[in-house]
């Protein structure tokens, strides 16, 4: 019985992390990057900050989806290293340490990069979207004052789908 619990448990986990990266995918039709990429056009990267689930599942994405028409790189990015994680979309997870995550934006070079968190309180320490677990949804919440600085636009349909916009 203990093992058919975990089972279940393990499933939904998968379960929540595919949804996951479909979020992160579509999130890319919501939203408009002011500045143009960093790294000359040719793909759009998204990095994950640390280990994370989801990182199986955006590569699965990465290798049947584009972006604008561009091939989608999926990168592992250093907690110790910010400035060399260049991407459009950076993914921080659940064991990303409130503090790591604050020395992560003080060292990040780039500020056309849309963060995506998954912890709570990361909204109010800089990251633009964070994912909750609502009744067993997902949802999510956006942080305005974050979008702003990173120099992103986020389409109305997209705040109306969030369930928290802070400005």
């Amino acid at each position: 019985m203990l093992m058919s619990s975990f089972l279940i448990q393990q499933k939904t986990e998968v379960e929540e992390y595919i949804a996951k990266a479909a979020f992160i995918y579509n999130f890319t039709k919501f939203v408009e990057w002011e500045k143009p990429e960093t790294n000359g056009g040719t793909t759009f990267i998204i990095g994950i900050l640390g280990d994370s689930p989801i990182h199986k599942h955006l590569l699965d994405l990465a290798a049947n989806k584009t972006i604008n028409n561009k091939k989608i790189e999926i990168v592992k990015c250093n907690s110790t290293m910010a400035s060399t994680c260049k991407c459009q979309i950076l993914f921080v997870p659940t064991t990303i340490t409130n503090k790591d995550f604050k020395d992560f934006l003080s060292e990040l070079t780039t500020k056309n990069v849309l963060i995506i968190s998954e912890r709570k309180g990361f909204l109010d320490q800089g990251s633009a979207i964070n994912f909750l677990i609502i009744e067993r949804r997902i949802k999510f919440e956006i942080n305005m004052g974050s979008l702003n600085k990173s120099n992103i636009k986020a389409s109305s349909q997209l705040l109306k789908l969030a369930s928290t916009v802070q400005y």
